[in-house]
């Protein structure tokens, strides 16, 4: 195999507890910005999220094992597809289905990058016996449209303190300055996380694509994956 086709590490990135948006912003402009990993691979944001805000998601480090699942209002991981004239370059007998998926996900105890299958089966345990209020939706962005639209005051991690005016962060915010991407500056937005990324309306005005597990699993290994896991189960 070409060395070109492994998944680029992921290099120096600025790296915030519970700020996971912003974690893979920064790291999709980092790809995008290397030559390498632009003609190699295409870039997909994947948020992760249901009409509640509340999923269930398993081997995170929040978690108190990695047998039992963190339950998050929303998640955001980056995916990594490589390049159909890649695969002609290096294997004429490889078919599009073959495409190599890699999936970013700096709160994981998984590798990072993980292999797609292990990372759905891992993450989204198939026989896991999960109640519908938990079970997760997928927003796929192409990482260009990500990094040009996606916009946040980080307004969502500020909670009133008590009865008075003033407001405390859930989670201490990153040091360097709010994200804005270019397209959502020149339109006078400074904040869509929620609206045009977290959720999971269609009939809201939002970007990319939302999918169902099953859905995913096709988008990202084509066939889906028929393999035994051990039934799990929600416990709190």
């Amino acid at each position: 195999m070409d060395p070109s086709s492994f998944p680029p590490s992921v290099g120096d990135i600025p790296y915030t507890s519970c700020y996971c948006e912003e974690n893979i912003y920064l790291l999709t402009k980092y790809f995008a910005s290397q030559p390498t990993a632009g003609l190699c691979w295409d870039l997909f944001v994947i948020f992760i999220s249901n009409p509640i805000r509340e999923v269930a998601l398993w081997c995170q480090r929040m978690a108190s094992s990695r047998e039992k699942p963190v339950i998050w209002d929303y998640h955001v991981v980056l995916a990594l597809r490589e390049r159909p004239q890649l695969l002609q370059q290096t294997s004429t007998s490889t078919s599009s289905a073959e495409r190599s998926t890699w999936i970013y996900d700096f709160d994981t105890h998984l590798s990072v990058p993980c292999p797609w299958k292990e990372y759905i089966l891992e993450t989204f345990p198939p026989n896991a016996v999960i109640p519908p209020e938990y079970r997760s939706q997928f927003r796929i962005v192409p990482g260009e449209e990500y990094l040009l639209n996606f916009a946040s005051d980080r307004s969502h991690m500020l909670s009133p303190l008590g009865s008075s005016p003033v407001s405390y962060y859930l989670a201490p915010p990153p040091i360097y300055p709010a994200i804005c991407g270019s397209g959502a500056a020149t339109n006078g937005v400074r904040n869509n996380l929620m609206t045009c990324f977290v959720s999971m309306d269609a009939s809201e005005e939002t970007y990319g694509a939302v999918m169902d597990l099953k859905d995913l699993m096709d988008w990202g290994f084509e066939g889906g994956l028929d393999t035994h896991i051990e039934e799990r189960h929600i416990t709190q």
